[in-house]
């Protein structure tokens, strides 16, 4: 499509508007205003309208190395965070992630000329970028400044004139990152009875999750699935890039910070001839990636994420291959590494080199007590977050994620048997 009027791209909000309710992403009437009101051809320039009001597409607007380190979110996933955060006319609003700038415009439509919004960003290209796009849709009082998102606002800046002060504290804080913990910036800047919401990397995947303050530690009242490109600077997550030959170079995710293998052992595991072994699960693609991934990677510590190109065999497809990517979880260990994968008929398998064995049993087996458990997902999902250096006993159904900063508990709600509690 080319070049198109004001009422034109009137017509396709509304129509982003319809679909976004239609499959139930939208509810309340100061989100879909919003989205309706600010043009996010503007945010994207040069990009085809059809793609821009794509209610299902991201469209990463800038690259390092080949990798999209910045991008303007799909709008079904703006709207479910949106939605989420619950933000107010008169709300003080702080943004980590600027991006194009779209998702502070909307912001500042939501809370309106007695809130404010400020956005961070750990680039300066993008900062400027954003602040352009903000001019030019209405929205030059959105504050958009060069940080690391870990940090939060500080109190001054000496931008300029306008950036003068950060308030102290927001009303709501939004990440439009991907955060694998909660820093303490975000804690202290939150007012008590305010929100945070954040896609927040729970050892690989990634949920959309809504916490409230309670008693000195957060609460989860909403968990959503999500995407997003993961915060760069303090809270960047470590990535192994393997070279597995010609079929090119796998992305391995590991546990943590303290993963020492060196990339050469992965590739010589992932080259030998592997073995299945069953495990007598069936599950649908829906199945896997809102229930049982994040049931793996919080009870079983070693468990890494393993990504390829498309047509690589080396790594079993477990969540539906795209155009470019295929994926997969693993149990990874100094003497081995067992996948994932789908078998036909959608029964879940483990593949391993022999040697591999008691990583495949493992995997197995925590794909057993998910099944057994109800196959609880992101529905029953329940998070607390407790500052690190403060005392935080699980209940007996909840499962402990150590971060640098925080502890996670995280239980299912119904699951038929409670989880073993185990840190990781």
């Amino acid at each position: 499509m080319g070049p198109a009027s004001r009422h034109d791209t009137r017509a396709l909000r509304r129509r982003l508007v319809e679909v976004l309710r239609a499959d139930g992403h939208l509810h309340s009437e100061r989100v879909s205003a919003a989205l309706e009101a600010v043009p996010r051809e503007l945010f994207v320039p040069g990009v085809d309208l059809e793609e821009v009001y794509r209610s299902a597409d991201a469209i990463v607007t800038k690259r390092v190395d080949g990798v999209g380190v910045s991008s303007a979110s799909a709008p079904n996933v703006m709207a479910i965070m949106l939605e989420q955060l619950d933000a107010q006319p008169g709300h003080r609003v702080l943004e980590i992630g600027a991006g194009t700038g779209y998702n502070a415009a909307l912001l500042a439509h939501i809370v309106g000329p007695t809130g404010s919004v400020t956005t961070l960003d750990i680039d300066e290209d993008i900062v400027a970028a954003a602040k352009d796009h903000l001019r030019a849709a209405g929205f030059p009082t959105v504050r958009a400044l060069v940080r690391d998102g870990a940090l939060g606002c500080p109190e001054r800046s000496a931008d300029s004139a306008l950036e003068s002060e950060c308030e102290r504290t927001f009303d709501r804080i939004m990440l439009t990152v991907g955060s694998r913990d909660i820093a303490p910036a975000w804690r202290e800047q939150l007012r008590p009875d305010g929100r945070l919401v954040l896609p927040l990397r729970i050892r690989g995947p990634q949920r959309s999750i809504a916490f409230r303050p309670e008693d000195h530690h957060l609460v989860s009242i909403s968990v959503q699935a999500c995407a997003f490109i993961p915060l760069r600077g303090l809270l960047a997550g470590p990535t192994v890039l393997v070279e597995s030959g010609p079929r090119g170079t796998l992305s391995v995710t590991p546990p943590d910070d303290t993963f020492s293998l060196p990339s050469e052992r992965i590739a010589h595991w992932l080259r030998q001839p592997r073995e299945r072994w069953l495990t007598g699960v069936s599950a649908t693609l829906d199945d896997i990636r809102d229930a049982l991934h994040v049931w793996l990677v919080v009870h079983e510590p070693t468990v890494c994420m393993v990504y390829a190109e498309a047509g690589d065999s080396a790594v079993p497809d477990l969540f539906g291959t795209t155009e470019r990517i295929r994926g997969s979880v693993g149990v990874v260990a100094p003497d081995g590494i067992a996948l994932l994968g789908w078998a036909t008929g959608h029964e879940l398998y483990v593949e391993a080199a022999p040697d591999s064995a008691i990583q495949a049993e493992r995997l197995v087996g925590v794909v057993r007590d998910w099944h057994t458990a109800g196959r609880p997902g992101d529905g029953q999902l329940q998070v607390r977050a407790y500052p690190r250096g403060q005392a935080a006993m699980p209940e007996s159904d909840e499962a402990v994620v150590d971060e640098r900063w925080t502890r996670f508990l995280i239980s299912w709600r119904g699951a038929r048997q409670p989880p073993a509690t185990l840190t990781v």
